[in-house]
């Protein structure tokens, strides 16, 4: 029978940074929750906290550097579990990125002689994976703050090869601790999602995922108003439908990771096809014919896919963490990390010749509130009016973004940065760009002057070149993608700056002070990307949506709001109509209330104007680019 094994660490008390309030009390609880909710046996528990007691073997507990150094070089040195088992770890504390590796900090770690006294959390996940476990699953509660905002030190970039890894917040931001709750906001909600019960469970990586998204956010935005979005680093990427919780899966999570196993060996990837196969039987608990008729396959199939570093070899054991840290088991793992990483990366990257690609951010699937939420209309308002803006023009402008409710959505790949001049010129072979000044023509400026028909056509065209669906987003896509998990009135909060958008910062939001007035546009990577890593949705250039206008969401059908993905309105014009589409994010010469997430404008088919651009969606399955 498959079993559970768990690692759950948590520090409060830092020696040489700051301390903690909750982080002891989160481990305490997800212990708990391993323990009575998983069935954890006690002999498969691991427990590190600031006043943890010794072990069954008389061994310290508090987790210093040592102490975890030798948890793990001597647990992890030989297999104790087996295929089907799962292996679980949880780490609540601060964490920091050193030299393009996410470190850990133990009770006595200190950034400043990082790696000396800290733990990077690819040496872990290497310990981890020679337990034998072949479904080991990381929850990083790290980066932390004790309720003021801070810059803070985000983990997070690092991908960790052959797990499934779920973080606390974005590498930009901080993992906050909520005093009301007296717990961290990321650790609160894990465990609520992993207790539900029913079809809504969380059994599976996809619906804990979705659930954390959208959750962490709310809950945040309510106590701290600072955005806070959790997401995971899943590798392999078909693990998306891995079920975590067997005894809470579904009949549909079952048949769709048969689903998923048929396809793997399908594609020759047998290694990956057995951890399926042997996740669907423990799920249907032991009884699933297809799977252990999948097993007799398997069996006679040799290995083709990348397997762990090997063992020691007998007598042979690891080298332990030391002063020269930085060279810590990092042959072999490392190079196979970085290039299943780099393979992960070319997915989504459309390439268009002559040393040009369109790079592709993958957005989740969930849902979110879309529109304007009443308390953000009166602040929108007063910014209009204060810009000189007509009362009866401004009120009618607002409310084409209401009502709020609430849309579901499928995942989707949508363009990192917006279209520039030259992606454009390599697949149309025209330069609109020409008809405006010079300092509008940068190859690494988004593309100007392009109708929607126009914008159209450049999708029309990548689809023929690279086999794949290319379009324009939808609006609930977009204002999806833009907000990236927040519910504030811009993605980085309840405000911006000019270090953050270019927009014409003569014209602050809000209390803000005014800033820069660019006067055109910048290069589509400028400044900071979103929580989703996308970037420039605020500001730049306005940016073309599939839907035609629609002068509020009073009417929208039912059907759109169960599938965002779905365009609203007619798609099959000719190039003479010229009815209204909608546009989104604000550009280079507005005021800022225009560069909000739920703003919506709308303008003529057929205009062509310096501040208008558009970026590429392409459908919701791995599109498997060279």
């Amino acid at each position: 029978m498959a079993k559970n094994c768990a690692v759950v660490i948590g520090v409060n008390e830092y020696d040489e940074i700051q301390c903690l309030q909750y982080a002891k009390t989160d481990a305490e609880r997800v212990r708990d929750y391993f323990s009575t909710g998983l069935g954890v046996q006690p002999e498969y528990l691991y427990f590190f906290s600031d006043d943890s007691p010794r072990n069954s073997l008389g061994k310290k507990t508090q987790p210093t550097y040592g102490t975890l150094n030798s948890f793990f070089n001597d647990r992890f040195e030989q297999p104790f579990l087996e295929s089907g088992d799962t292996l679980w770890f949880y780490f609540s504390g601060h964490g920091m990125p050193h030299e393009g590796r996410d470190y850990l900090l133990p009770i006595d770690g200190n950034p400043r002689t990082v790696p000396n006294l800290a733990i990077p959390i690819t040496y872990i996940t290497e310990r981890l994976r020679r337990s034998g476990a072949d479904n080991i699953v990381l929850f990083i509660d790290a980066c932390r703050s004790t309720g003021q905002k801070s810059a803070g030190l985000g983990i997070g970039e690092e991908k960790q090869q052959g797990v499934i890894t779920f973080y606390s917040c974005s590498p930009s931001q901080v993992s906050y601790e909520i005093e009301e709750i007296q717990q961290g906001a990321f650790t609160h909600v894990l465990l609520n999602g992993l207790k539900i019960q029913g079809e809504s469970n969380c059994a599976t990586v996809e619906r804990l995922y979705n659930y954390l998204r959208y959750q962490v956010p709310q809950l945040t935005q309510k106590h701290k108003n600072y955005p806070q979005t959790p997401y995971a680093a899943i590798e392999p990427a078909t693990k998306l439908h891995y079920i975590l919780l067997p005894k809470s899966a579904t009949d549909r999570d079952i048949s769709t990771l048969r689903e998923d196993a048929m396809q793997a060996e399908i594609e020759g990837n047998f290694d990956l096809a057995f951890q399926l196969w042997v996740r669907v039987n423990v799920a249907a608990g032991g009884q699933d014919m297809k799977a252990i008729a999948a097993f007799g396959r398997l069996s006679n199939k040799q290995n083709l896919t990348p397997q762990p570093p090997s063992l020691p070899g007998k007598g042979e054991k690891s080298k332990p963490l030391s002063s020269q840290e930085r060279g810590l088991e990092r042959g072999s793992s490392e190079e196979q990390g970085q290039k299943i990483a780099a393979a992960k990366r070319q997915e989504l990257t459309v390439n268009l010749g002559q040393g040009l690609t369109i790079e592709l951010v993958r957005v989740p699937a969930g849902k979110f509130m879309m529109g304007m939420p009443p308390e953000e209309r009166q602040i929108a308002l007063e910014n209009a009016l204060k810009y000189n803006v007509e009362r009866e023009e401004a009120e009618e402008w607002l409310d084409w973004s209401t009502p709020q409710h609430e849309v579901y959505l499928q995942e989707f790949l949508m363009g990192k940065y917006a279209v520039t001049n030259a992606q454009w010129y390599a697949v149309m072979k025209t330069k609109p760009c020409e008809q405006y000044n010079s300092e509008f023509q940068g190859d690494k400026q988004p593309v100007i002057g392009v109708s929607w028909h126009e914008a159209q056509a450049f999708c029309e065209k990548l689809s023929e070149q690279t086999k794949r669906a290319v379009r324009l987003p939808t609006e609930a896509e977009w204002e999806y993608a833009c907000r990236a998990g927040t519910t504030t009135a811009f993605a980085f909060g309840k405000t911006i700056t000019t270090d953050q958008v270019n927009y014409n910062g003569n014209y602050p939001y809000a209390d803000t002070p005014k800033g820069k007035y660019r006067e055109c546009t910048v290069n589509v990577d400028s400044f900071t990307p979103n929580p989703w890593g996308l970037y420039q949705m605020h500001g730049n250039v306005w940016e073309w949506c599939l839907d035609e206008f629609h002068d509020s969401y009073s009417e929208k059908p039912a059907r759109l709001k169960s599938n965002g993905n779905e365009v609203w309105g007619e798609l099959k014009v000719n190039e003479e109509d010229n009815r209204a589409y909608i546009f989104r994010g604000g550009s280079w010469c507005v005021i800022a209330v225009d560069c909000r997430s739920a703003d919506r404008s709308r303008i003529d088919a057929r205009s062509q104007d310096d501040t208008l651009g558009f970026r590429v969606v392409f459908g919701s399955s791995s599109p498997g680019f060279s």
